[in-house]
């Protein structure tokens, strides 16, 4: 699937951006977050031609500074700490759900161990904060870098928050869906939102503005979310992930959710007792799509998704957004949120 060319119009902008941040940083250390990045090699040398990457939460932040009238340039240290917070919760997601591979390639804690994964991430969060902290522009103010400082952590914390409901919906048996959306806003979106907020801020945009592209972007993250749920059983996820480890892992996408939500007795009973087993294998997988399959779930999911992409887009309107940003918006919320 083509990514959007709204995501590569600032694609040397964003690299350059966030190589300035590893700058005179000689520490190995640094060559683990560079992997992660994309720039180096299982053994730590530079890659001649960089990894592809689409760098979304940095773009959006973009899009959204342009989509209202400002400069990309005076957004981008926020883009290149966003994106690099994004790679912090990578980083430590992949140690918390054990997972080996992304995009075809050895996840860091696999190639060098949890305690360098989680001082990994731990990095590039305080990476995040610097690249907010260290500007020198004239036009950016001390109260500018607050704002998009405290925007930033506060979203860091609401995906902390987020995921820690996600690990509590694996230990219950049942979950609703207006609670695993709230799950998904937290843990999704809190970043999507804050890209689009503080591409906002930097562009001078009052409080109520800041505030729907915030909101804006938690709803991208909300249907991103449900669409990789669908995806990841049906298709194929952006997020790397193997074609249904999600299952084999007993994780209850929004597919999962659904169906349990409104199947009858013997069949919650049916699928209760598939993810209550110690070991999900290939053939339990399978059987739960079946289930899935016969009880729409899938379509339920996708309804679901166009819904929020629908919603997410409505707060955009009215703002001050220009129509050129607003059909860029529209174009990559589509391209994530409904694969289209």
């Amino acid at each position: 699937m083509q990514t959007p060319q709204a995501l590569q119009r600032h694609a040397a902008r964003i690299e350059e951006g966030l190589r300035a941040l590893f700058a005179q940083r000689a520490v190995p250390l640094y060559h683990l977050m560079e992997y992660q990045l994309g720039w180096r090699d299982e053994l730590g040398a530079p890659l001649d031609v960089p990894l592809p990457q689409t760098r979304l939460h940095a773009n959006l932040c973009l899009l959204a500074c342009e989509s209202l009238g400002g400069d990309p340039d005076r957004a981008l240290p926020s883009a290149g700490a966003v994106e690099v917070a994004y790679q912090f919760a990578q980083v430590h997601a992949d140690v918390e759900e054990g997972s080996q591979l992304r995009h075809d390639r050895s996840t860091v804690w696999w190639l060098w161990g949890p305690a360098q994964a989680i001082n990994t991430g731990d990095g590039l969060h305080a990476l995040a904060r610097l690249s907010l902290m260290h500007q020198d522009r004239d036009d950016v103010t001390a109260e500018d870098v607050l704002l998009t400082l405290r925007t930033l952590d506060g979203a860091c914390l609401r995906m902390c928050e987020g995921i820690f409901h996600e690990i509590q919906h694996q230990e219950r048996a049942e979950v609703q869906p207006e609670a695993y959306l709230r799950m998904s806003r937290d843990k999704v979106g809190a970043l999507l939102g804050c890209a689009l907020e503080m591409g906002a801020i930097m562009a001078g945009a009052t409080e109520a503005t800041r505030v729907a592209y915030r909101q804006c972007g938690e709803e991208f993250g909300m249907a991103l979310q449900v669409q990789e749920d669908i995806q990841s059983i049906w298709g194929e996820p952006l997020s790397g992930k193997s074609h249904g480890i999600d299952l084999l892992n007993k994780k209850k996408g929004f597919p999962v959710v659904v169906a349990m939500a409104e199947a009858l007795p013997g069949q919650k009973r049916e699928l209760g007792t598939l993810f209550f087993k110690r070991v999900l294998e290939p053939p339990d997988v399978e059987l739960v799509k079946t289930m899935l399959d016969g009880l729409n779930a899938r379509e339920r999911a996708q309804n679901e998704a166009r819904q929020l992409f629908d919603q997410a887009i409505a707060r955009l309107e009215g703002n001050g957004t220009s129509d050129a940003g607003l059909d860029d918006l529209r174009r990559v919320a589509r391209w994530l949120a409904l694969r289209e």
